[in-house]
């Protein structure tokens, strides 16, 4: 069959009736989307092109940030559980509920041992929230996800190139001669790494890998 007798395949669909501009809530990077809009809800996601921290690149997670609106498994209400503890049997009930749970629990506790009360949260972007939370509660026993994800990174970035986190202030890839990542892997790290490894890389200097395994 010749090109010319080839069916027309559209290789750029329209899957969306609005775009919407953003940033990625899947790690520390803050890359740039694109989330399209179909009907006002969430059909699909892509990079920003003209966003300076990954200039369109997307990576699998930031991909699957989707999952975040759609899932099946989102919690879309409170939920009070009805079993045995391990039986996984939930019932929504409103937030009015929920918050009169809340406060028949810790209100006690608040007058009498606030400092029993440890909890632990999701995100640190929130951590302005929470801290102020817990000093108005009474306890100092509150921690986040970047605790066991992100501080030995920020720490080593402080005691190296003088920022906690690199994403945001990278090494200088124009003149760096030879860059050294430790118990990285080179294909897991993020997008704006990556984009200064391809740089370097370009440029013919030497990247070296650090790892035990």
């Amino acid at each position: 069959m010749h090109v010319k007798d080839q069916p027309y395949v559209d290789t750029s669909p329209k899957v969306s009736d609005e775009i919407r501009k953003t940033t990625c809530y899947m790690c520390a990077c803050r890359c740039g989307i694109n989330v399209h809009l179909k009907d006002g809800k969430v059909a699909y996601i892509e990079g920003n092109r003209d966003h300076p921290v990954n200039k369109g690149v997307l990576c699998a997670k930031g991909s699957a940030g989707i999952m975040q609106v759609t899932a099946p498994s989102r919690l879309r209400a409170p939920l009070k559980r009805v079993g045995e503890r391990g039986s996984g049997q939930f019932e929504e009930i409103s937030w009015e509920e929920a918050l009169g749970i809340a406060t028949d629990w810790l209100g006690p506790l608040r007058e009498k041992s606030p400092e029993k009360l440890a909890f632990f949260t999701g995100r640190d972007q929130s951590q302005s929230f929470t801290g102020y939370w817990a000093q108005m509660f009474g306890t100092p026993n509150f921690a986040a996800h970047g605790g066991f994800c992100s501080v030995n990174m920020a720490a080593g970035g402080i005691y190296t190139i003088g920022g906690a986190f690199w994403e945001f202030g990278s090494p200088d890839w124009d003149l760096t001669e030879m860059f050294v990542l430790f118990g990285v892997a080179e294909d897991h790290d993020s997008n704006p790494i990556k984009i200064g490894l391809g740089k370097l890389k370009n440029r013919g200097k030497r990247v070296v890998s650090v790892n035990p395994v």
